[in-house]
């Protein structure tokens, strides 16, 4: 006789569908969806625009510092500074760097100032108003020269205490002065190793100091051709320009001396 505790397979399988909403088996979970959405790239964030200048105002201050800095480099190169000088000139002059100044040149019987006449009649001559220096008072002679455009004047000056005597003029000063905006090249200084140049300030104008070895003179003998003349050797010069009128101090002074004839010009 079977024992009645015992269930057939088939009571057992109705018993545990019967009891199958009443205790559900939990869901399988899918695993697969799980795994590709761990190793799915994750979408990368978008880089931050780099925005460089938002003010015009910072852009325009690096490009004057750039051009600052650029400017310093190029005069710390003693080949780029010469090709400068010679581009940058200042009105009427033009200075180049020569392997040495003219060995053929001495000091001249004759300067080649023009003719000798009064400061009045000179300035009756020129286009531009002759500046004399206070420091100096009036000059012992007054040259003047109707070749270049709008007349060319030197004041000279005779050597006194403590203003010595220069072996290439004869003189103590010589003060050119002539209008550099009508003849841009009209005068050519040609600087050997042994010479000097730096840029200086004359009175808030752009300048050059020329100082050491002698250098040539090369004149622009006509504006309208390829008509050059070398002078003569010229000794410490101070050059610079204002309102158009180039100004040239030769003396054997110092920059500091040369600087204070220039500041009491009238």
């Amino acid at each position: 006789m079977a024992d009645p505790r015992r269930l057939s397979d088939l009571d057992l399988e109705r018993a545990l569908t019967a009891l199958g909403p009443r205790y559900p088996y939990p869901p399988t979970p899918n695993l697969a969806m799980a795994v590709t959405r761990r190793i799915a790239p994750r979408q990368a964030a978008p880089a931050p625009r780099l925005v460089l200048w938002r003010d015009s105002r910072r852009l325009a201050l690096a490009a004057a510092l750039l051009l600052i800095l650029l400017g310093a480099a190029a005069l710390a190169n003693p080949v780029t500074r010469d090709a400068i000088a010679h581009f940058f000139h200042v009105q009427g002059v033009i200075v180049n760097r020569v392997p040495s100044p003219n060995p053929s040149l001495s000091a001249p019987t004759t300067l080649n100032l023009g003719r000798l006449t009064t400061l009045a009649e000179a300035q009756r001559e020129v286009s531009f108003t002759i500046a004399v220096p206070a420091q100096l008072g009036p000059p012992d002679a007054v040259y003047v020269a109707s070749g270049p455009p709008g007349g060319e004047v030197a004041l000279a000056y005779a050597p006194s205490p403590g203003i010595p005597l220069v072996g290439q003029t004869g003189l103590g000063v010589l003060i050119t002065e002539f209008r550099g905006d009508l003849i841009p090249g009209f005068i050519t200084k040609e600087i050997g190793p042994g010479t000097t140049l730096e840029e200086v300030s004359v009175n808030g104008d752009p300048g050059w100091w020329i100082a050491g070895a002698p250098h040539s003179i090369v004149v622009h003998v006509s504006p309208n051709a390829d008509n050059f003349e070398t002078l003569r050797l010229a000794a410490n010069t101070l050059v610079w320009a204002h309102g158009g009128v180039t100004y040239r101090i030769e003396s054997g002074l110092s920059k500091a001396g040369a600087m204070r004839i220039a500041g009491s010009l009238l």
